[in-house]
């Protein structure tokens, strides 16, 4: 088994890591990075022969994780299979349009259109949560990853290996998604694992929340605007909660705008997909519907005058609605720009993150007088969350990515020590080879099966959910017939459907005892089993039958020859092993 990172090796963005599991090649992923040069924004897709390409799987809709797929399909020609869940089919056409607008009014070159995007999607064959999709002689299935409306890991089977892809996830439950959940158990040969914050170890999510809040509703009641730069599609639907739950709480009136566009066609998606949203969502009779949200135009927020909330995209402040309201609030101390997640370097919002006070931009510097408050609001795990994902997981081997190649050398160590896993962080285009056990496919009979006694994993340190059934041991029969094994169960049927038959061993033992030892056994050997202890005391020999044991008896005066007969399948007994004990015969 081979990984190769064709993007995202030691860096965050360009999401795609090939594949290749028992001849067999899977891309995972194919993203771009944004505020980089163009040399950089694609995977390293001429590294790979795409008429060898078995399957392409698509964990989410982000642009880090999409947003080079038409090009993979419509440029590059491939046109195999390609999974992704439903909610990904519907949401990332729309983000990849809007992206290619974008470049289009920054007059930037882009590798596809507009109309390939919509022949991209329309070839993607969906897959439910928990799955399994027989593509050729690769399986897939699909677990729940939280992150956003969609988002999935994929277990990919092939050839008796197997390799887990956690994309983005999160552990800790949102406002409108629950946390990533995965079996217990599943113990794949490696598992390659988003490391966004894996030096990042959270605080209570509700406290920040609520301070977060506190803060909005202070800027509010001294006349100002807060400007939340999001992701239109999920994060302005969490953002929304999140403060009409504050909102409710405090009594407050203030208006929430959301720019028109992105977010209007987001709420029908989440109310469509509403059956992959949180336990409060799935609870609710309508989700989504915010007392205090007023969709509008930008315009319209820059000519008005009352304080308010203002969510518009994109996140990272590099272009459209966002970065036009920044321009315009920024310069005033009133206001209040909260930068709710991570921000890429080379993008406006890093520069806001890390408190630069005059950006310049378009020929125009921009004075930052205005607050500015970062929120760690994210939707990836952090570390607790990541080596949690791992030790329920339990993998043979571990490969980073999609992280910063520092934060990558410090928690490597924390898989090989603390976890006590191999682990890998490669750049892009290295190659990792993974050592695999050689298995050999076998089929059980159900009787076997039902046999089965259950071992538990082996325990993983300072871990509470690596628990349950992984293996199971039996005893059976064993039949090959070219390169097919069977199992049968050790028994009559076993093996007749084996070809064979049973073979009984008898085993004789010929020991002299004294007469009144053996007297004292067979009464003891009475009392248990209703056999008399009167025996002839003529000197005629006779026989005396204990069930698994016939004793053939020969008097000789003060002792007794004594001849023990017992058949093989009888051996192992209790029963027989303590009847020849009583009598003074050795097995």
């Amino acid at each position: 088994m081979r990984v190769t990172p064709l993007g995202a090796g030691q860096h965050v963005g360009r999401s795609c890591v090939l594949l290749e599991i028992a001849g067999r090649q899977v891309l995972l992923d194919c993203g771009v990075a944004v505020a980089v040069p163009e040399e950089r924004r694609y995977p390293e897709l001429a590294a790979v022969d795409v008429s060898k390409l078995d399957l392409v799987i698509l964990s989410h809709f982000h642009l880090d994780h999409a947003g080079a797929l038409p090009y993979l399909t419509e440029v590059l020609g491939y046109n195999g299979p390609l999974l992704m869940t439903h909610p990904t089919r519907a949401i990332a056409p729309i983000i990849l349009r809007e992206y290619l607008q974008l470049r289009y009014r920054k007059r930037e070159e882009a590798r596809y259109d507009l109309e390939m995007i919509d022949a991209c999607f329309e070839r993607a064959r969906c897959i439910q949560l928990e799955e399994r999709v027989e593509v050729g002689e690769i399986s897939v299935t699909a677990y729940y990853a939280g992150h956003v409306l969609g988002a999935v890991m994929v277990l990919v089977e092939a050839g008796g290996l197997s390799a887990l892809y956690t994309g983005d996830f999160t552990t800790v439950p949102d406002h409108h998604l629950s946390a990533a959940r995965l079996p217990l158990g599943l113990r794949p040969d490696v598992m390659i694992t988003e490391t966004t914050c894996c030096t990042t170890v959270r605080s209570s999510k509700r406290l920040k929340e609520y301070e977060l809040c506190c803060k909005v509703q202070d800027c509010l009641e001294k006349g100002g605007k807060v400007l939340v730069p999001v992701l239109m599609m999920g994060r302005s639907q969490e953002m929304c909660m999140i403060f009409e739950e504050h909102w409710a709480r405090a009594q407050l009136a203030y208006p929430i705008f959301v720019i028109k566009g992105t977010a209007q066609k987001a709420q029908v998606f989440f109310r469509l997909f509403a059956a992959w949203g949180s336990q409060q969502v799935r609870g609710s009779t309508k989700p989504f519907d915010f007392p205090h949200v007023r969709f509008v135009d930008t315009e319209e927020v820059l000519a008005g005058t009352t304080p308010a909330v203002v969510l518009a995209g994109p996140a990272m402040l590099d272009g459209g609605s966002s970065l036009e309201l920044f321009k315009a609030l920024a310069p005033d101390s009133k206001n209040l720009v909260v930068i709710p997640g991570y921000c890429l370097p080379g993008t406006v919002g890093n520069l806001v993150q890390a408190k630069t006070r005059k950006i310049q931009l378009d020929d125009k510097e921009i004075h930052v007088r205005c607050e500015v408050e970062t929120v760690v609001h994210s939707d990836h795990a952090d570390s607790r969350g990541i080596s949690e994902l791992i030790s329920q997981a339990a993998p043979k081997q571990v490969v980073l990515v999609h992280g910063g190649e520092s934060l990558m050398k410090t928690f490597l160590p924390i898989v090989k020590k603390r976890l006590r896993v191999p682990c890998h962080s490669p750049a892009v285009g290295e190659a990792v080879e993974l050592p695999t056990e050689e298995s050999i496919k076998v089929l059980a009979s159900s009787a076997l099966a039902m046999s089965a006694e259950v071992v538990p994993p082996p325990p993983v340190l300072d871990s509470v959910l690596a628990s349950g059934p992984v293996a199971a041991t039996f005893t059976g029969l064993l039949k090959r017939q070219r390169d097919t094994f069977e199992l049968h169960a050790r028994s009559a049927e076993g093996l007749e459907r084996c070809g064979m038959k049973m073979q009984r061993v008898r085993f004789r033992h010929r020991c002299v005892l004294p007469a009144e030892k053996f007297r004292k056994a067979v009464s003891a050997l009475g009392s248990r089993r209703g056999i008399s202890d009167e025996w002839s005391g003529s000197g005629e020999a006779f026989e005396l039958d204990l069930g698994s044991l016939c004793c053939q008896v020969q008097p000789q005066g003060g002792n007794v020859g004594l001849t023990v007969l017992w058949d093989s399948a009888a051996e192992q007994e209790a029963e027989l092993v303590e009847l020849l004990k009583m009598l003074g015969v050795e097995t």
